[in-house]
């Protein structure tokens, strides 16, 4: 089924009452990931998957450590902002930089990291972003009084 939408209401209306049959279709069609159909998959407690591509390293283990003094910001958990949902607006990345407090190494795991004045949970590398040296950061805060406002 493909369905052009060409700006008129009619069409878009088009769309919205075809979207539960496109979704019941998508979700009844088994994938290469798992070999599951996402219908099944969504009622089981734990899904193995198979990776879509060759991993082409060993994610997390040997890794180099970075600089000690690296400012990192971290991926924030899903909701974790606001306490609730996740919406298509908000950061994924953490607004604050950190620097790593402790590493924890473990033989045959990733190494773990700590940050500091971070959430008490650890990182695995995939989760940080190194700020580099230089880095312009926006302000923790921006503070515009209404009756200053230059937008009137």
């Amino acid at each position: 089924m493909l369905l052009v939408v060409r700006g008129s209401s009619e069409c878009s209306s088009e769309c919205v009452r075809a979207l539960p049959d496109v979704i019941a279709a998508l979700n009844d069609e088994v994938t290469r990931l798992t070999g599951k159909k996402p219908s099944e998959a969504i009622k089981a407690s734990a899904v193995v998957h198979t990776p879509s591509l060759p991993a082409s390293r060993v994610v997390g283990l040997d890794e180099p450590l970075p600089p000690s003094d690296s400012l990192m910001r971290y991926l924030y958990a899903p909701a974790e902002l606001e306490g609730g949902r996740r919406r298509a607006t908000d950061p994924v990345w953490s607004l604050t930089t950190h620097t790593v407090r402790n590493v924890v190494r473990q033989s045959g795991q990733p190494a773990l990291y700590y940050l500091n004045e971070g959430p008490a949970r650890g990182f695995v590398r995939e989760e940080l972003l190194i700020v580099p040296h230089g880095t312009e950061l926006p302000p923790d805060r921006v503070l515009i009084h209404p009756s200053k406002s230059s937008l009137r």
